[in-house]
């Protein structure tokens, strides 16, 4: 698996998968239908010290999307987020969590990942448990899309626990691309 640069041929793709039902109703925004507006967001991210952002590349076909935002370097903390955007590789989601953690772990040296998930995604709630995330609560009533209020579900992982649970995991290295 690989995680490429995120570059301005790749806008059209990815502005087509954000805006897909599939993708959209799981993210705490709807996005207007604007290459325009993936090209000022591509400008955003490029000068974002507290993120780094990918395609994720497998079989030579580019399937989705993962990033690390909101680091904190100082506490050594950050977010990470995915989706997949061609759902004909739909299964590699539940192996993004180990390739995100070896990576932020070993290679950035972050102690910390925090997920959130809005509540009607049980499948990424479950992804999270199933790679040995911790609950860490809920946001009751955080979010509130096209009019209906959503619970948000926080899961974290450490580097100390990782060490504990991630050894099965350990070959899940992605090919990160600068």
């Amino acid at each position: 698996m690989k995680w490429i640069p995120i570059e301005e041929q790749h806008l059209q793709q990815i502005l087509d998968w954000r805006t897909s039902a599939e993708i959209t109703r799981f993210m705490y925004t709807d996005i207007e239908y604007s290459l325009e507006n993936q090209k000022k967001w591509l400008n955003t991210i490029r000068a974002d010290q507290k993120g780094h952002y990918w395609l994720i590349e497998y079989r030579d076909e580019i399937i989705g999307y993962i990033s690390i935002t909101e680091i904190d370097w100082k506490h050594k903390r950050g977010a990470w987020n995915f989706y997949i955007g061609n759902m004909k590789y739909a299964m590699l989601a539940g192996f993004l969590g180990a390739y995100m953690y070896n990576y932020a772990f070993t290679e950035l040296g972050l102690q910390k990942l925090i997920g959130e998930v809005m509540d009607i995604n049980e499948g990424v709630q479950k992804l999270h448990l199933k790679q040995g995330a911790r609950t860490v609560g809920v946001y009751e009533r955080h979010i509130c899309k096209n009019g209906v209020w959503h619970d948000v579900h926080v899961f974290e992982m450490t580097e100390a626990r990782w060490q504990e649970i991630g050894n099965k995991f350990k070959k899940y290295i992605p090919e990160v691309q600068v």
